[in-house]
């Protein structure tokens, strides 16, 4: 099944897509280290060994793999479609019993996580890098679910609301394999994350904080066009073979 990483690694990577001039870039860095680049509608990250580059404009997905020196393209419906054909060829090598049991598991986990879900709007939180923030908390039953710091920016959010029909797409085919949903999957969170950029978060697992998203530098760079290209001589591979070697 996909790495919920996946999942997060795409909510992140549409949620920093900026505006730019067209000669220069964003370098985003967070707590642990993990850099992206940003420049002219693309997004470039690495995670789990693989190389993720989002091409805005072309609605395209690249996944490098620098170790097997190979790559796999194409749009977003062409990937979401290759989860959705695996996941049914999965589902059909499971026995009827264990079947009819994960799919009431998944539906039973879809409803849960749509029933009371509400967002509290806290306030002034303070600046982070370089950019004041407002601070959100996400209660679902009641419970404290998330903490969340929104960056407001105006330039900012008018890329992000352009982009929001990619994330619900991709958010849509993957949502589909979890054994259950997430308050992230609500109407009431989807609001809030149109709301602004999210650059802290920290999720509640039965009362324990998780820390998520923590951006410490967001700055302004020219990038090389050479770092959103495949690197010469790379074999190119399906997406088929892409999920299969991520399943494995």
């Amino acid at each position: 099944m996909i790495s919920r990483k996946w999942s997060v690694l795409m909510a992140v990577a549409v949620v920093f897509w900026l505006v730019i001039p067209a000669d220069a870039g964003f370098v985003m860095v967070e707590q642990n280290g993990e850099t992206t680049l940003i420049s002219k509608g693309r997004i470039k990250n690495a995670s789990e060994g693989i190389v993720f580059i989002v091409n805005g404009p072309g609605d395209e997905m690249i996944f490098i793999n620098d170790n097997q020196k190979t790559y796999s393209r194409g749009t977003t419906d062409e990937y979401c479609d290759t989860l959705n054909a695996n996941f049914e060829q999965m589902m059909k090598g499971v026995p009827e019993e264990q079947r009819k049991m994960m799919e009431q598991m998944m539906a039973q986990g879809k409803e849960t996580s749509g029933q009371d879900v509400s967002i509290v709007k806290l306030g002034d939180g303070g600046t982070i890098a370089g950019y004041k923030t407002v601070k959100y908390k996400v209660l679902a039953g009641g419970e404290l679910f998330k903490e969340i710091w929104l960056t407001l920016d105006s330039s900012l959010m008018k890329e992000y609301k352009s982009l929001m029909p990619v994330l619900k797409k991709f958010n849509s085919c993957t949502n589909r394999m979890e054994m259950e949903s997430s308050p992230e999957n609500t109407p009431e969170y989807q609001k809030l994350s149109e709301a602004g950029f999210e650059l802290k978060s920290v999720r509640y697992e039965s009362g324990n904080p998780e820390p998520g998203t923590d951006v410490v530098q967001l700055k302004k760079k020219t990038i090389p066009e050479s770092e959103f290209k495949v690197p010469s001589g790379y074999k190119q591979v399906s997406f088929a073979e892409l999920v299969k070697a991520q399943m494995e």
